[in-house]
């Protein structure tokens, strides 16, 4: 078994637009989100490939709970994410399909008490 470790989760939002313009109000054409952080990234990956893995971290508040949603819909990734209070963050990227290029965009994480520090420990 393999652990990872990451301690900013994210949940990653894939907004995919036509063409992005600046100061200008689009249309989104499709919409993906999924867990993400480095470490639960490396452990997609890894599943895929055939490997069992365990995934720990923070995870709080309602972005949390799609993350964790989004986690046991994952074959070979075990949850042992440790709750916090504040909300795990969210990435939002913008692919423009027109040019390739993507805009991205991050939320800062939740901060972590001694408590919760000491709990993940």
């Amino acid at each position: 078994m393999i652990l990872t470790v990451t301690l900013n989760t994210a949940l990653d939002i894939t907004y995919r637009v036509r063409e992005l313009r600046p100061h200008a109000s689009h249309r989104v054409d499709e919409m993906t989100e999924r867990p993400g952080g480095k470490g639960l990234n490396v452990a997609r990956v890894l599943a895929a490939l055939g490997h069992e893995v365990t995934v720990t971290g923070f995870v709080g508040g309602v972005t949390g709970r799609a993350l964790r949603d989004g986690l046991a819909r994952t074959p070979e990734v075990v949850d042992a994410l440790v709750p916090v209070s504040g909300s795990t963050r969210r990435t939002i990227a913008v692919a423009d399909t027109t040019t390739g290029d993507t805009t991205q965009l991050n939320e800062p994480g939740p901060q972590i008490t001694p408590a919760e520090w000491a709990g993940f420990q």
